[in-house]
């Protein structure tokens, strides 16, 4: 018997993500990063060109993004 092993989900751009999860589109969420309202582990965005794996903490407007721990 071999142990399974866990999905691995590949890193994707923050745009991606958050369109992904129903909020906006890509366009749209490179417009809410260049006007402060999107943090990654508490860290507020200033460029859309953040790469986030499944363990970060995506909010918006400091709220989680659905889907996303």
């Amino acid at each position: 018997m071999t142990a399974e092993k866990p999905e691995r989900i590949a890193p994707q751009r923050i745009a991606k993500v958050m369109a992904r999860a129903g909020l906006c589109s890509r366009r749209q969420a490179e417009k809410w990063i260049a006007a402060g309202r999107v943090a990654v582990n508490g860290d507020i965005l200033t460029t859309p060109a953040i790469v986030v794996t499944a363990n970060d903490r995506v909010t918006v407007d400091g709220e989680p993004i659905p889907g996303r721990a």
